[in-house]
């Protein structure tokens, strides 16, 4: 399994030159497409183990309710919600690239 700080890296470099790339440049956004969502593919991965370990927190928990769990393992796991905001921002721009992608292919 490729490491976290690595697949970030690679997201972020991704993302940067999605944003300095000219609109019609198809072939580098199908390379950046590729990119991000074989790093999200990775990244799901770290999701999966971030979210055991939560339920494994919240089950051991000496709190009382529910949402004392919760709070509990939110703060124990904080990767958990860092991975998760960052996979939705890359799916949006994945589906910004498709878009991008489908229009070009429409007006040619």
């Amino acid at each position: 399994m490729k490491e976290l700080n690595e697949i970030l890296d690679n997201i972020n470099n991704a993302v940067d030159k999605y944003h300095t790339l000219s609109l019609f440049e198809v072939k580098e956004l199908a390379e950046i497409l590729r990119e991000l969502v074989s790093n999200l593919f990775y990244l799901e991965k770290h999701r999966i183990r971030a979210y055991n370990e939560w339920h494994e927190v919240y089950f051991t928990c000496k709190q009382t309710t529910n949402a004392g769990k919760e709070k509990w393992a939110d703060n124990q796991i904080q990767d958990l919600y860092m991975i998760r905001r960052l996979m939705t921002s890359a799916y949006k721009i994945v589906e910004a690239i498709r878009s991008q992608i489908g229009i070009y292919k429409k007006e040619s």
